[in-house]
């Protein structure tokens, strides 16, 4: 048994960075919207880098909303719930640890989401009735944590924000899942020891596979010529993607063109305009202009409006 006491944020890091949490299943089982297995296997091997989101807006909500969030829900359904501030590590099943938002007095997780919308989230009331797959998956993953260290956790909450309330759903542990999420993490980090790189899923590692090439050397080599195929099927989605970007702008312009019309007939003007028709509607409005940054005395030698270095791709 293991549950370590986070010392600062370096070393929640640092213990992130060793295991397989609560956040990288969902990549690990090939369920996750954002990360694939292989983008997971990069940064755990240290052969990506993993983004720094301190300064993402989303992620900077949930930290200063998440503390909110739960003290509502305690409010409302009497919950006693206490931060956590331990991490949690299944000795049985080396590199898989949980860091927890919150647990309950009864021992059970409690998984904190504040942007709760779109697809895959319903609701009855303050029950959740639905709720996507890979945040199911995470409190599944932290139930099998604490039961690995000897707390009888039955079940967990996911509580989460949906239509500017609280609202929670009980999520009992499942056996069949909680096999299947020890079996893969062990998996992982055999093919961690063997050096054996999972396949890329091309529809989410596009990004991480471009920015991969900031850490090669940069040189001129020769593909194979079976890969003469994937340039014309990318140079005719190209061709694809132009037609109907100027079949959009024609449409735009001829509906706004209709727009402008029936302005022209109002007697009244605000700091918006609003075409509507039926259920659909456009809204029109002006942007401020922006000066931008008068440099004074004192700014000299300093440095404005600077931006990190990142790899740009051009396919010919």
């Amino acid at each position: 048994m293991a549950i370590i006491p986070v010392r600062d944020e370096a070393h929640w890091h640092e213990l992130r960075a060793a295991n397989i949490g609560g956040s990288d299943v969902a990549a690990l089982l090939g369920i996750s919207p954002y990360k694939s297995k292989w983008q997971l296997w990069m940064e755990k091997t240290g052969k990506l880098e993993v983004a720094d989101l301190s300064t993402n807006t989303a992620v900077q909500a949930g930290t200063f909303l998440e503390s909110g969030i739960a003290n509502w829900a305690s409010h409302r359904w009497n919950m006693d719930l206490s931060k956590v501030t331990d991490y949690y590590t299944a000795e049985d099943v080396a590199g898989m640890g949980a860091s927890l938002d919150y647990i309950t007095q009864t021992n059970k997780p409690a998984e904190i989401k504040w942007s709760a919308r779109g697809h895959g989230w319903q609701y009855d009331g303050d029950k959740i009735t639905e709720a996507p797959e890979y945040y199911l998956i995470q409190v599944q993953h932290q139930i099998a944590c604490l039961n690995a260290n000897g707390i009888d956790a039955d079940s967990g909450w996911l509580i989460a924000l949906i239509d500017n309330e609280p609202r929670r759903m009980l999520v009992p542990r499942h056996d069949g899942v909680v096999a299947a999420i020890r079996e893969a993490i062990t998996g992982f980090w055999v093919s961690v020891i063997a050096s054996q790189e999972p396949d890329p899923d091309f529809s989410l590692d596009g990004e991480a596979i471009t920015k991969m090439f900031g850490t090669l050397p940069m040189a001129e080599v020769e593909l194979d010529s079976d890969a003469a195929p994937l340039f014309a099927k990318y140079l005719d989605a190209t061709a694809t993607e132009k037609l109907a970007k100027e079949s959009k702008e024609a449409l735009k312009a001829e509906l706004l063109y209709l727009g402008a019309e029936k302005l022209k007939g109002s007697n009244q003007s605000t700091d918006k305009a609003i075409i509507r028709c039926g259920d659909h509607k456009i809204s029109i409005s002006t942007v401020a202009p922006n000066f931008g940054t008068e440099v004074t005395q004192e700014m000299v030698g300093t440095h404005i409006n600077t931006r990190k270095g990142y790899q740009t791709v051009r396919i010919s």
